[in-house]
């Protein structure tokens, strides 16, 4: 038992320098998505940070830059984003789960509907 806690500790200790729990999977990078949509194939950029389960960053897609927030508990995330265009503000929530460098789940688009994305950690 005392063996498998010190093999634990490294782990540990280099999650708590990183702001990132051991229980909570790292999201901290940049990410390059891929929203295959009604509207077409779109790849947004995000780059976020962690500091335990919140997340925050920054969001780059088709309409500029938007600050991105959200949460993450285990492998499983959400992220919220409100973009500003011609036809007024759109909210994008991401939900989906992380593994490693990849990431995938459902994105929610307001009224232009919803869609499946994916991703992989560039940075």
């Amino acid at each position: 038992m005392k063996r498998r806690a010190l093999l634990a500790l490294p782990l540990l200790l280099v999650g708590a320098l990183n702001g990132v729990r051991a229980d909570e999977a790292n999201m901290a990078g940049t990410w390059e998505l891929k929203i295959v949509s009604p509207q077409g194939t779109r790849t947004p950029l995000m780059t976020l940070t962690q500091d335990g389960s919140v997340l925050k960053g920054n969001y780059r897609g088709l309409r500029g830059d938007a600050p991105i927030a959200g949460s993450i508990h285990g492998t499983a995330f959400e992220l919220s984003v409100k973009i500003e265009g011609q036809g007024g503000s759109l909210v994008i929530q991401y939900k989906g789960t992380v593994s490693g460098n990849a990431l995938a789940g459902r994105v929610m688009m307001g009224q232009l509907g919803e869609a499946d994305f994916s991703g992989m950690r560039v940075k």
